[in-house]
C-alpha cells in the first residue's frame, strides 16, 4: 500500500493519512521510489503557509481541500521502466510525506535526473532534481540525517549570504536575524561569521532575535555578536544601519522592528514563517521599508547561469562541508517512525514545540541495523 500524510489546506492542525494501492504496473519511462527517510523542520511549515502563492501544493497533488507537505530526504528505486535508472539506486531529493513516489526521470546522467511528470514541468527546477547518492559529492552514508535536515535549508542560507554580499549588504552594518534558532537562520549566521573572521570584526555585526526559551542555546553557539529576546527590540541602538532577515514571519514583530529602526533600516528581507500563527496582516508603518520576499530558486537559477552548474555546486559544496562539521557538534537527531509518530512530529513543529538542539528525521518503517 501507498500511505500519504495529508494536511487540510484551510486548517493546518487538521491532518489524516490516506492509503491507496501501489500501481500494479509502471508505464514506459516511469520509476517507483520507496521513500526511506525525510527530515521535517519549520521550513516545511513555510511550504504549507505559502503553498498556494508559490505552488508548493502542486508538486504532489492530493484530493480537493487537502495538501501534501513537501519534504527533503532519501528514497530507493524499487521498480523501474526507465533503462537508465536501475532498481536499488538511491536518490536524495524532494518528496511527499509518503511511503512511495512515481517519477518520470528525464535528462538522466550518473549524477541524477529531473522528474518530467506533467504536473511538475512548470515548477522550479531545483525542486525537480534528484541526486544519485553514488556520485553526489555532498553525500556521505553516515551523514544522511544531517543532509536531510540541513542541505535544503543550507542552500537557502548560502543563497541569502551571496545575495546580501552581492548587494554590499545594502549599506547595512548590522544584520538582524529573526527566528535566530531556526536552522536556516543558523546557516546564514555561520556564513556571516566566516565573513567576519575573514574581514575583521568591524566588517559587519549580526543580531539574533529569539524566544526566551531558546536564548541560552542561541547565545551558546557563539555565531551572533548580539542575541536578544523578542521583547527587547526597543533596546536596539538606532544610530546604525540595519538590514532584517526575517525567518519568523511574525507580523507584530515586523511592525515593532520597522517602528523602532525607522530610517536606519536599509533592507527588509522575508524568508520564513516559523511564527505562522502571528502572520495576520498589520497596519503598515508609515515611511518604513516593507519586507521583500526572498525566493531562493530565482537566485539559484541566476548563480547557476553566472558560475555554471559545476561551479555553483563546487561553491555550495565547499561551504556545506564547513557548516555540517559545525552542526554535528551541537545537533541531536530525533527519529519519528511510523504514522502516529510522524503525525505527532508534524503537530509539534506546527505548534513550535520543537527544541532547536534537535533535528527531526522521519521514516514510515524502522531502519534495519547495520550488519
Amino acid at each position: 500500500m501507498h500511505n500519504t500524510f495529508l494536511v487540510n489546506r484551510e486548517a493546518y492542525q487538521t491532518t489524516k493519512w490516506a492509503a491507496q494501492p501501489l500501481p500494479s504496473h509502471l508505464v514506459e519511462g516511469e520509476v517507483l521510489l520507496r521513500i526511506d527517510t525525510f527530515s521535517f523542520t519549520a521550513n516545511n511549515i513555510t511550504y504549507a503557509m505559502i503553498g498556494d502563492k508559490f505552488g508548493y501544493w502542486q508538486f504532489f497533488p492530493a484530493e480537493v481541500g487537502w495538501g501534501v507537505v513537501p519534504v527533503w530526504g532519501f528514497a530507493e528505486v524499487v521498480a523501474s521502466q526507465q533503462a537508465q535508472v536501475a532498481v536499488g539506486e538511491r536518490f536524495y531529493g524532494y518528496y511527499p510525506m509518503s511511503t512511495h513516489l512515481v517519477v518520470q526521470p528525464n535528462k538522466v546522467t550518473t549524477a541524477g535526473f529531473l522528474d518530467a511528470s506533467a504536473h511538475r514541468l512548470s515548477l522550479p527546477i531545483v525542486y525537480n532534481y534528484y541526486s544519485n547518492t553514488a556520485t553526489d559529492r555532498m553525500y556521505a552514508p553516515d551523514q544522511e540525517d544531517l543532509i536531510s535536515l540541513f542541505r535544503p535549508l543550507f542552500l537557502t542560507s548560502f543563497l541569502l549570504d551571496d545575495f546580501f554580499a552581492d548587494n554590499r549588504f545594502f549599506g547595512a552594518k548590522n544584520i538582524i536575524l529573526t527566528g535566530a534558532s531556526s536552522k536556516t537562520a543558523l546557516g546564514l549566521a555561520y556564513l556571516l561569521y566566516l565573513r567576519q573572521r575573514a574581514k575583521g570584526d568591524e566588517f559587519l555585526q549580526t543580531t539574533g532575535l529569539t524566544s526566551a526559551r531558546n536564548l541560552d542555546f542561541v547565545e551558546g553557539l557563539g555565531l551572533y555578536d548580539h542575541v536578544l529576546t523578542y521583547d527587547q527590540v526597543a533596546t536596539l541602538p538606532t544610530n546604525g544601519q540595519y538590514a532584517i532577515v526575517d525567518f519568523a514571519g511574525d507580523q507584530p514583530l515586523q511592525s515593532a522592528l520597522q517602528q523602532h529602526l525607522g530610517a536606519t533600516l536599509r533592507y527588509n528581507c522575508a524568508v520564513g514563517m516559523t511564527h505562522w500563527d502571528q502572520n495576520a496582516p498589520q497596519s503598515p508603518v508609515e515611511g518604513s521599508i516593507k519586507p521583500i520576499l526572498f525566493f531562493a530558486p530565482t537566485h539559484a537559477q541566476r548563480r547557476g547561469q553566472d558560475w555554471g552548474e559545476q561551479g555553483f555546486q563546487a561553491k555550495v559544496g565547499h561551504a556545506w562541508h564547513q557548516f555540517v562539521g559545525h552542526a554535528a557538534q551541537w545537533l541531536t537527531i530525533q527519529h519519528a517512525t511510523g504514522p502516529a509518530a510522524i503525525a505527532a512530529m508534524y503537530a509539534d513543529t506546527l505548534a513550535g514545540r520543537t527544541d532547536p538542539r534537535t533535528g527531526q528525521v522521519a521514516s514510515m518503517v524502522e531502519k534495519l541495523p547495520a550488519v
